[in-house]
């Protein structure tokens, strides 16, 4: 039994995360029981890298970063649907959300629109809006924009997460602020399991 303590201690040295905090709107039950379809904007996404590294690979990294965690969202969400974790609910898929938006003249980099307007762009009842504020690339096509392997990175990664959800008319319903940091978040996959299982147990459509 003692064997166990120093892999214990082990883990907990190189992984922390703050509490989330959450805020849900008061009409946030009634709105989101509404909801027949949400769609996943991409999220945002800032990299704070290495004082050696160019700002304009590091922005090429971001973007790279933004559609891999859009994506990564989006199946896990799908998964927890399939299992009935989640409400029967559509969750628009990241082509047709992101072709709906480019037609409205919204990229990542042209972010012109507010949340009621995003939803009225892609004809949906509410949009899920993500910040993600990392301290290296998470995806490997991040890692080769800015000319590194991820190891070269180092094994830990500090990264912040803001989720907002927004219904098309009644605005932000629900709030979610994360913060971690630890070697098993080195990929956007481990990293969204992490945020997404946190989230679960507040995020309006958990099934009951």
């Amino acid at each position: 039994m003692k064997r166990l303590y120093p892999l214990f201690f082990l883990f907990l040295l190189t992984l922390t995360a703050c509490g989330p905090k959450v805020y849900e709107a008061p009409n946030m039950v009634a709105t989101t029981s509404r909801h027949q379809v949400i769609a996943i904007i991409p999220p945002s996404v800032s990299i704070k890298g290495r004082p050696k590294d160019d700002p304009a690979q590091l922005e090429a990294a971001a973007r790279e970063d933004t559609y891999t965690f859009q994506r990564e969202m989006y199946s896990w969400m799908l998964r927890r649907k399939q299992q009935g974790k989640i409400r029967r609910l559509e969750i628009m898929d990241p082509e047709t959300t992101n072709a709906k938006l480019e037609r409205a003249g919204y990229t990542i980099d042209q972010r012109g629109l507010t949340p009621s307007e995003l939803a009225a762009a892609l004809q949906v009842d509410g949009v899920l809006i993500t910040r993600f504020n990392t301290s290296k690339p998470m995806s490997q096509g991040a890692a080769i924009a800015v000319g590194v392997l991820l190891g070269a990175w180092g094994t830990t990664n500090n990264t912040t997460v803001n989720m907002d959800l927004h219904d098309a008319q009644e605005g932000m319903v629900w709030n979610y602020d994360w913060e971690a940091k630890g070697s098993v978040f080195n990929s956007p996959e481990d990293l969204v399991e992490a945020l997404m299982r946190n989230a679960s147990k507040r995020i309006p459509y958990a099934a009951k």
